[in-house]
């Protein structure tokens, strides 16, 4: 069984930020991911304005959304490489940057297929945030902060959320989804120009992956060692990483089937209008960012800097979750959708930020971004495949067989998330 009790050593108020410039680092890295994930999670928040506009089955919505991840998906481990050896303020900044620019050619695009490829093109900036990102907060903060911390910098992708579904909605409505897209691209933008003023002298004089990653003895400081593909299976044969990862893909599929299909759902289900359906996402986002900023502080504070308790009862009680979806009345009142969104959000969205806290504690030092990298790269091979996989189940059965399936993943990813080590700092002597 494993301990809850705080490590008993004290924490000095420096283990909370060591750099004077942590909390600059902490806010421009959360603005970074939120002007990403305005794009990342604009995306469901306007699916049903394509379905009306392109005529596309759910399925094919899937297929969008999947489009994104798949691009995604293909750089995250060199994102993570070049964090690691050119630092963090201009990967954050380019990655910004070439996803804005990418996405606001897609108001250009007339088909499906069109759509679907500069999707998967601007998807290739979006592992900055990520890999960058979290290996700049890790390395500002110490083992006793950092847990909050990084549930705040993770707070940027619900905040992402809540900004896209304030400020799409009524730019599709009146103008349509391209001009819709087109704001959203301004906002990731914007982010990656505020990193490049604010970041630039951060990483000056910082070793490569100082203060970054803790490991898991040997198998971590093997990691640094060999070519790319030497590393990367090292990464692999870390412990810590590995079931971290492994929780997390099962863990994703289910964030990513509530938030990529609920608007959808109170329109199928429940007659909601498209604007009404879209703007309830602000609630899930909002739970998004309570949820990982709650999670990051119970383990900080309850577990004294211990990930895994405080992810335990973050699944557990998600677990159940799907079923209060499938046992919703239709004569529900708004107030009461919006109170289960903003459950769904603190439970599906909420556990993000422990397991970047995890990956980033357990990865060998200099090593923290590759490592995010790796795990992302595998994590997000779950993200590609699950929108159009739940468009087709659900198409075929219906949405309560879809919302069936969640719980099964998330009993299996509780079980998982039972094996995973503590890092090294936090074994028990």
């Amino acid at each position: 069984m494993r301990s809850s009790r705080p490590r008993e050593s004290a924490i000095s108020p420096r283990d909370a930020s060591r750099e004077p410039s942590g909390p600059r680092v902490l806010a421009l890295t959360t603005l970074q991911q939120a002007g990403l994930t305005c794009i990342r999670f604009g995306l469901p928040i306007l699916a049903p304005f394509w379905r009306n506009a392109l005529r596309l089955s759910l399925g094919q919505v899937g297929l969008l959304l999947g489009a994104f991840d798949l691009g995604a998906l293909l750089f995250f481990i060199p994102m993570g490489l070049l964090a690691d050896r050119w630092g963090e303020p201009a990967v954050l900044t380019a990655g910004a940057l070439f996803t804005a620019v990418m996405t606001a050619l897609i108001t250009r695009a007339q088909s499906f297929w069109s759509v679907a490829l500069l999707l998967a093109v601007a998807g290739l900036g979006y592992g900055s945030g990520q890999t960058a990102g979290t290996k700049a907060v890790a390395a500002a903060f110490g083992p006793g902060g950092r847990g909050t911390a990084m549930g705040i910098r993770q707070a940027g992708l619900p905040l992402g959320g809540v900004i896209a579904a304030l400020l799409l909605p009524p730019l599709a409505g009146a103008f349509g989804w391209r001009t819709a897209l087109a704001g959203a691209a301004a906002v990731c933008a914007l982010t990656g120009i505020l990193c490049w003023l604010g970041l630039r002298d951060t990483a000056h004089g910082r070793r490569p992956g100082e203060a970054t990653g803790r490991g898991n003895g040997r198998e971590g400081r093997l990691a640094g060692q060999g070519t790319i593909v030497d590393r990367v299976r090292a990464i692999l044969r870390n412990t810590g990483v590995l079931r971290t990862t492994e929780a997390s893909m099962l863990l994703v599929i289910a964030q990513f089937c509530y938030q990529g299909y609920l608007a959808l759902y109170l329109v199928d289900r429940f007659g909601w209008s498209n604007h009404a359906a879209a703007v309830l996402l602000v609630a899930v986002h909002l739970g998004g960012v309570l949820g990982r900023l709650a999670w990051g502080a119970l383990s900080d504070r309850r577990y004294g800097g211990r990930r895994v308790p405080a992810l335990v009862w973050c699944v557990g009680a998600g677990t159940a979750f799907p079923v209060g979806l499938i046992v919703l009345p239709h004569v529900a009142h708004p107030s009461t959708v919006t109170g289960a969104a903003l459950i769904g959000g603190i439970l599906l969205l909420g556990w993000n930020g422990l397991y970047s806290t995890l990956i980033t504690e357990s990865a060998a030092p200099g090593q923290g971004a590759t490592a995010m990298g790796v795990s992302m790269t595998l994590m997000y091979t779950a993200t590609m495949l699950t929108p159009p996989l739940f468009g087709f189940l659900v198409d075929r059965t219906s949405y309560a067989v879809g919302w069936a399936s969640l719980v099964g993943v998330m009993a299996w990813a509780l079980v998982l998330t039972y094996r995973i080590p503590e890092p090294a700092a936090h074994d028990p002597a």
